[in-house]
C-alpha cells in the first residue's frame, strides 16, 4: 500500500522467502524478477541443480511470459506515482488497486477504452441520437425456469433435418 516494493522484495530476500519475492516481482516490479531468479537459482543450486536450471529468466526466455513488455511498459508508467500515498479519507478509492497486478490494471483500461466508442459521440462530443437508440433496441436475456423438465427445441423447422438442441430429462 505504501509503494515500497523494492523494501518488501528485499526483506522477502532477506527472509530467504526467494520464490515469493520472485512472484512479487513479477507481478509489482517486473524490472527486478531477473534479478530475483538469479538470486534463486544461485540459492537453489545448493540443494537440486536441476531445478535452479530450470528457472526460466524472462530476460532469456521473454515468450515464456505473457504480457511481459506490457508488464515492463506499465512499471515504468506507474513508477512515479508509487511516491503519492492518498490521505485516510480516500482510502475507499483506492482500497481495491492494491489486490491488482499493474498487467491486470493495463488490461482494464483497455477493456474500459473499448467498451466506451468513440462513435456513440457527434462532432460536438454529444451523445449521437442514433447509437443511442440502437443500444435501446438491444433484446434483453430470456430467464429460464429451471423448475420445468427440459423439452427438446427444433432448431430449423424441418423436422427430417432437426438438430437436438436439448432434450426431456426422465427423473
Amino acid at each position: 500500500m505504501l509503494g515500497k516494493l523494492e523494501d518488501c522484495i528485499q526483506l522477502l530476500v532477506d527472509s530467504n522467502r526467494i520464490p515469493e519475492a520472485a512472484l512479487m516481482a513479477r507481478s509489482y516490479l517486473p524490472s527486478k524478477v531477473s534479478e530475483i531468479v538469479a538470486i534463486w537459482r544461485k540459492d537453489l543450486s545448493k540443494v537440486n541443480p536441476k531445478a535452479a536450471d530450470s528457472l526460466a529468466d524472462p530476460a532469456e526466455y521473454p515468450n515464456l511470459f505473457e504480457d511481459w513488455q506490457v508488464a515492463l511498459t506499465v512499471e515504468q508508467n506507474v513508477a512515479s506515482q508509487r511516491g503519492h500515498y492518498p490521505s485516510a479519507d480516500e482510502y475507499l478509492n483506492h482500497a481495491e488497486k492494491s489486490d491488482t497486478t499493474l498487467v491486470e490494471a493495463f488490461k482494464r483500461m483497455q477493456v474500459i477504452d473499448e467498451e466506451e466508442p468513440v462513435e456513440a459521440l457527434d462532432e460536438n462530443g454529444e451523445p449521437d441520437e442514433e447509437v443511442m437508440e440502437t443500444e435501446e433496441n438491444v433484446d434483453e436475456a430470456v430467464q429460464v425456469d429451471t423448475d420445468q423438465p427440459e423439452e427438446t427445441v427444433l432448431v430449423n423447422g424441418n423436422e427430417g433435418e432437426e438438430q437436438w438442441v436439448l432434450t426431456q430429462h426422465d427423473e
